[in-house]
């Protein structure tokens, strides 16, 4: 039996060592995918054979989700899950696999039952599109941020360190406070949100702000793995015309250094206000995520 454990911040260090040698871009295989929902997902760990498995709770259902594993034999160690799983008496359902994990898990259960479930799928651009924002296929949003330049000539955008953070966390009390909302989803993003400031040093992440008239009015948290930058948290005083064009350009500028050739900026979650924003800035392609069943 794999003996599993709440997953907590003191394990960040551990996770990161496992999830910057996996091989797929999708942002579920990342410190902030997993450590930002793993309260809302009842998130578990455990260790085997020099593997790590995660298993997490479908809010809807009470059912459990597991990832694929992780490092050492990944076959054995499927196959190990999939014992434990019928010691437990309840059926083994992998969720969020990627495209490059998939031929493993079908090579050992042909017959398995693959769920693609679309608003999982995470949206994935070319960095270079978003730091230069270049030709036709941009004109909105470069018209966004000539309309900044003129009304706040003297915005500046600038790296999240230990010397401004408290006023990058008043500006985000003050964004959840007015932008509140009663989805649960929601919620526990803007409860996580503010984890991520509050144990910014823990995270480990890249941030930064855009600031106008002396304030600041967008923010942006993320992190490097591989060639990829993901960006998982993006917040923007509307009030300010452009101001999220132009945090979403400025930190792509900013955490987009020599190697960094991808930047994913995650799932719509079925929201279609959310899906056009994303498709608005072209993005290179979808990376799908499947649900796989072994009933």
């Amino acid at each position: 039996m794999l003996e599993f454990q709440p997953l907590t911040l003191q394990h960040i260090d551990l996770l990161r060592g496992y999830f910057k040698k996996q091989p797929s871009r999708i942002c579920d295989s990342t410190i902030g995918g997993t450590f930002l929902w793993r309260d809302y997902f009842r998130t578990q760990f455990a260790e085997a054979d020099g593997s790590l498995f995660l298993r997490s709770v479908m809010p809807e259902t009470g059912e459990y989700i597991y990832a694929v594993p992780m490092e050492g034999d990944t076959q054995n160690a499927l196959l190990r899950l999939k014992a434990h799983c019928e010691t437990e008496g309840h059926p083994l359902v992998l969720s969020t696999v990627s495209e490059e994990e998939l031929p493993d898990i079908l090579a050992l259960w042909p017959a398995a039952r693959v769920e693609t479930i679309p608003e999982w799928a995470d949206y994935l651009y070319l960095a270079e599109d978003i730091k230069e924002l270049a030709g036709k296929k941009y004109a909105t949003q470069r018209n966004h941020i000539s309309k900044f330049n003129r009304l706040y000539s003297d915005w500046q955008f600038t790296p999240i360190t230990k010397d401004n953070l408290d006023a990058v966390k008043a500006f985000f009390d003050w964004f959840a406070e007015v932008n509140e909302k009663e989805s649960d989803t929601y919620k526990e993003d803007e409860r996580k949100a503010a984890e991520a400031l509050a144990h910014f040093e823990e995270y480990g992440f890249l941030g930064g702000a855009v600031w106008a008239e002396d304030r600041i009015v967008a923010m942006a948290l993320g992190e490097v793995q591989g060639d990829t930058l993901y960006v998982h948290i993006e917040k923007a005083d509307i009030r300010y015309h452009g101001a999220y064009q132009m945090i979403v350009r400025e930190f792509a500028r900013y955490a987009c250094t020599e190697g960094v050739q991808y930047i994913n900026r995650e799932d719509d979650a079925g929201d279609e206000g959310l899906r056009k924003s994303k498709l608005a800035w072209r993005p290179c392609g979808l990376l799908d995520k499947y649900l796989v069943h072994m009933d």
